[in-house]
């Protein structure tokens, strides 16, 4: 069975730096993949590419069977592709229940989404949202002074309004307390029940909670994708990557 998500021989340069090789992987439905790697080793390029944020200078990109290599951010968006950010967009002056309903929009003027008629199912699918992100207490409340942990899961909660089958995260759990990164990977195994999942993450004990599938980069290029079991035997990875992270 193919791949919700399949990249073929992906390759990207900036001028004479060619920051993706030739990489290639494979999505499968259902499945929540890390994806790690040194610093520099094309993660978040990858996730621009597959998000349309930038073009390939070659290479293939399929999503449910679509070639979208070309298409424009909003358009893949649109497909069903989701992201989350490292650094949180949401409104700070708006509530937590206010950010959910305009990211419940697919207008693009958000503000206008607040007055505009309510869709129907938008307040069983705030309230399911609020809950799964741990929110339902916080939804008068302005996002502007919740805790980074919890503007983190706000963030999460407004993607997933947007109802993506597929949801790309960039180190989700960066500058988080021990017991945020513990409720956090709790969210994403819930999660992983109803989504597929791509996460850029360096924290390897968060990885080893919440992957299926790891999959590891190295100069803009595949190194090694299988179980965390596979990726820690791999003596390739272990030398360039866990070795690297072990001494530090």
């Amino acid at each position: 069975m193919p791949g919700l998500l399949e990249i073929k021989n992906l390759s990207k340069s900036f001028d004479a730096t060619k920051v993706i090789n030739d990489f290639s992987m494979e999505v499968v439905e259902g499945t929540l993949c890390c994806l790690v790697g040194p610093n520099g080793a094309g993660k978040t390029t990858t996730m621009d590419l597959v998000t349309g944020r930038i073009k390939p200078t070659s290479g293939t990109i399929l999503f449910a069977g679509e070639d979208i290599t070309a298409k424009h951010e909003h358009v893949i968006a649109r497909a069903g592709i989701g992201r989350k950010f490292q650094v949180p967009a949401v409104l700070k002056n708006l509530t937590v229940r206010q950010n959910l309903e305009v990211a419940y929009s697919r207008q693009t003027n958000p503000f206008w989404n607040l007055f505009k008629f309510r869709k129907a199912g938008l307040k069983e699918k705030l309230d399911e949202i609020a809950t799964l992100a741990g929110l339902s207490a916080r939804l008068g409340e302005q996002a502007g002074i919740l805790s980074h942990g919890e503007t983190q899961w706000l963030e999460i909660g407004m993607v997933l309004m947007q109802e993506p089958r597929l949801l790309l995260m960039d180190e989700p759990i960066a500058g988080m307390t021990e017991g945020e990164i513990e409720k956090t990977a709790r969210i994403f195994k819930d999660l992983r029940k109803t989504a597929t999942l791509i996460v850029v993450e360096h924290d390897m004990g968060f990885v080893r909670e919440i992957a299926d599938v790891v999959t590891v980069m190295h100069m803009g290029s595949l190194l090694a994708q299988g179980t965390l079991g596979e990726i820690e035997a791999n003596p390739r990875v272990r030398d360039v990557y866990l070795g690297e992270k072990e001494a530090a």
